[in-house]
C-alpha cells in the first residue's frame, strides 16, 4: 500500500533502494461519481480490472510457467490450512512478480492479506501495488494499481496504527496518483505527509521522506537541506539507521554544492565516505566524487 511504488544521481537511487519508498473488491474498481475530487457523472467508469489484467497476462506465460502456476493453484486448492493457503499464495505472488506482473502480483498478495488479516500483509499487498504503478507505462494500470495500493494500505493503518510507515506510504500513493488521475488533487498526498509531520515533527521517516521529495520532485534544496539537516540532528540522540545517514549526507553534498559551500561540501563527502565504509564499491565513488569535485573547484 503494492514503496516504488521514486533522484538527483544514481547514487542517491542506490541509497533509496536500500530503504524501503507503497485494492479495492476483488472485481477491480470503478470510480465514484459524486463527491468533489472524484469522477464526475459523465465520465465513464474505469474500464479495467484485476480480472482482465490476470486474463491477459495468463495468456502471456509459456507452458512452462502456465504448467508451474497450475500446479502451485492445485497445491492451494487442497491446502489443509489458512496458514498453508497463505503461504502457497506468497509463492504464486512472488512467482508473478519474478514474471514481471507486477499487478498480478499484488493481486495474489492481498489475497495473502485477505486470509491472514495483519498490518504487515496488508502492507505487503500495498507495496506490492505500489511496485505495479511504478513499472507500468499504462496508465489505466498506473490508477488500477495506485488505488489498489491506497486501499490495502488504509487497512494496513487501521491494523497497525502506530506504524507510521503505513500512513506515510498512503500519501506518497495518493501522489503518485494524481499524476495519472486527474480526479485527485496533486495537493493531497503533500497535505497527508505535512500533517504526519505536524504531528510527529521529529520523525526521522516522514523528515526523510519530505527531504527526498523536496530534493527530487519540487527541486527546493533549500527545503530539502533542512529536512535532511534535522535528521542529522535526531541522529544526535537517537539510533538511524546507517543507510538513512548515508543518504541524507549524499543528499547534503547537493544542497550545499547549490549554496556554493564548499567546506560543508566536503564535510558530507566524508561522512558519505565514512558511512559507506561496508560497501567498497560505492566508497571508491565517494571518494572519486570527492576529489572531482576538488579538482573542479581548484580550476
Amino acid at each position: 500500500m503494492n514503496l516504488s511504488k521514486l533522484q538527483i544521481t544514481a547514487l542517491a537511487g542506490t541509497c533509496l533502494l536500500l530503504l524501503s519508498l507503497l485494492l479495492l473488491s476483488q472485481q477491480g474498481f470503478t470510480v465514484p461519481a459524486t463527491k468533489k475530487g472524484q469522477t464526475a457523472k459523465d465520465e465513464p467508469e474505469a474500464i479495467l480490472t484485476e480480472e482482465m489484467v490476470l486474463a491477459q497476462a495468463r495468456n502471456t506465460l509459456d507452458s512452462s510457467q502456465t504448467v508451474w502456476l497450475a500446479s502451485l493453484d492445485e497445491e492451494k486448492a487442497q491446502a489443509p490450512t489458512i496458514e498453508k493457503e497463505a503461504e502457497v499464495l506468497k509463492l504464486i505472488s512472488r512467482t508473478w512478480f519474478e514474471y514481471g506482473n507486477y499487478i498480478v502480483s499484488g493481486y495474489y498478495a492481498r489475497k495473502v492479506a485477505e486470509l491472514l488479516d495483519t498490518g504487515e500483509a496488508w502492507g505487503i499487498a500495498g507495496t506490492t501495488y505500489g511496485a505495479a504503478f511504478n513499472k507500468s507505462q499504462n496508465n489505466d494500470e498506473k490508477k488500477l494499481a495506485a488505488r489498489q495500493a491506497v486501499a490495502a494500505l488504509e487497512i494496513a493503518k487501521v491494523l497497525e496504527p502506530d506504524t507510521l510507515q503505513h500512513a506515510i506510504n498512503i500519501g506518497l500513493m495518493y501522489l503518485e496518483l494524481s499524476t495519472v488521475d486527474a480526479t485527485v488533487m496533486p495537493m493531497k498526498g503533500v497535505f497527508m505527509l505535512q500533517e504526519l509531520d505536524r504531528q510527529h515533527p521529529d520523525n526521522v521517516l516522514i523528515n526523510m521522506t519530505l527531504g527526498r521529495l523536496s530534493a527530487t520532485r519540487s527541486g527546493d534544496l533549500a527545503k530539502a537541506k533542512k529536512r535532511f539537516e534535522n535528521v542529522l540532528a535526531i541522529a544526535e540522540t537517537q539510533a538511524v539507521l546507517e543507510t538513512t545517514l548515508l543518504e541524507a549526507n549524499y543528499f547534503l553534498v547537493e544542497c550545499y554544492k547549490q549554496e556554493d559551500n564548499y567546506e560543508k561540501v566536503l564535510l558530507h563527502y566524508d561522512n558519505t565516505i565514512r558511512l559507506s565504509a561496508s560497501s567498497a564499491g560505492m566508497q571508491d565513488q565517494m571518494r572519486r566524487a570527492k576529489q572531482d569535485y576538488i579538482d573542479q573547484k581548484k580550476n
